[in-house]
C-alpha cells in the first residue's frame, strides 16, 4: 500500500495493533447510525476487518482502506477507504473516525490527500469519486462538500445497508480535464 502524508497525519495500512481501535470506533453510537457497518459490532468484526478484509481490498485492486494516525506507530484515529465502482474509472469514498479523535479536522485533512492520489493518473487515475451519506447524516455531507463533493444536484442512490436498502444522498468530484 502506498502511504500518504499530511502535514499532521500519516496514512498507512491497519495494523494487527488496531483491533481495539476499530472496535471503538464502530461500537460508538454515531459511527453505527451512518455507517454500513455491522450492528451489533463484535471484536471478531473488528479482527476480520483488520486481518482479513483490508488485506483482501490491496490485494483484489477492489478497494483500499487507509489507517490515520498522527505518526508511524502510533495508535489509529479512523481511516478512509476508496472503493472501485463498476464503471472504469469511478470510485466511492467512506470513512470513519474514533469519537476521541473528533473535532481537530483529521479527517477533512485524511480525505483531501486520498483525493488527491485517487484522482492523480499516477495514483489510482479514478475519473470521478462519489461520496455517499444518509439523509441525517449532516456530519458527512458537511465533511463531503468541504473537500469538493457537489451535493446540489440532489442525486440520490439507494445502496445496502445492514440488509436493507437505503436512499442516500450522493455527492460528485471530477477530475480536472
Amino acid at each position: 500500500m502506498h502511504a500518504l502524508r499530511t502535514a499532521r497525519l500519516i496514512l498507512d495500512a491497519p495494523r494487527e495493533d488496531d483491533v481495539d481501535a476499530v472496535l471503538d470506533a464502530c461500537t460508538d453510537p454515531e459511527t453505527q447510525r451512518g455507517v454500513p457497518v455491522p450492528s451489533p459490532y463484535t471484536r471478531a468484526d473488528a479482527e476480520y476487518f483488520v486481518r482479513s478484509y483490508c488485506p483482501h481490498g490491496e490485494l483484489s485492486g477492489r478497494y483500499l482502506v487507509w489507517a490515520l494516525r498522527t505518526a508511524p506507530g502510533e495508535p489509529l484515529l479512523g481511516t478512509v477507504e476508496v472503493r472501485r465502482d463498476q464503471t472504469a474509472g469511478a470510485a466511492s469514498l467512506g470513512c470513519w473516525l474514533r469519537p476521541s479523535a473528533r473535532g481537530h479536522g483529521y479527517m477533512r485533512e485524511a480525505v483531501r490527500v486520498v483525493i488527491g492520489y485517487a484522482l492523480d493518473p499516477a495514483g489510482l487515475a479514478c475519473t470521478e469519486l462519489r461520496w455517499d451519506c444518509l439523509p441525517g447524516n449532516l456530519r458527512s455531507r458537511r465533511l463531503g462538500e468541504a473537500v469538493g463533493f457537489a451535493f446540489d444536484a440532489g442525486e440520490h442512490r439507494t445502496l445496502p445497508f445492514r440488509g436493507e436498502s437505503r436512499d442516500t444522498l450522493s455527492g460528485v468530484l471530477r477530475a480536472a480535464s
